[in-house]
């Protein structure tokens, strides 16, 4: 299945920026490393990751986590291609009545050989 309200999925830019790709944040420098070293993006790719995943989510699976107050926590794994480099990203969204919204995303590993 889809993403719920994938029409409506949002990526706040600072997450990515901020976090995931900083690799001065404290808890997201691990991430950041990751990011740098499996698909060669840092913080000025920032935008690009952003559009990426949200293309990405119209042929990627999204799997059911949990309910909490705020709505629905969905999985989406989905494979990201910088150049000749391409890794399995892990994201994470919070589906409320109003929106899809990514809560976290960090690379899982390599892809497949036949991608």
């Amino acid at each position: 299945m889809l993403l719920p309200n994938i029409e409506r999925a949002v990526i706040d830019l600072r997450k990515l920026t901020d976090y995931v790709l900083n690799t001065s944040h404290p808890e997201g420098r691990h991430k950041a490393r990751v990011f740098l070293s499996s698909l060669g993006i840092t913080v000025a790719d920032g935008e690009w990751l952003a559009n990426t995943i949200l293309a990405s989510l119209w042929k990627s699976e999204a799997e059911l986590q949990s309910h909490i107050h705020w709505g629905a926590i969905y999985r989406v794994d989905m494979e990201v291609v910088q150049g000749q480099r391409c890794a399995k990203v892990r994201t994470g969204w919070l589906c409320g009545a109003e929106a899809a919204r990514l809560v976290t995303c960090f690379v899982v590993g390599e892809c497949d050989e036949t991608t």
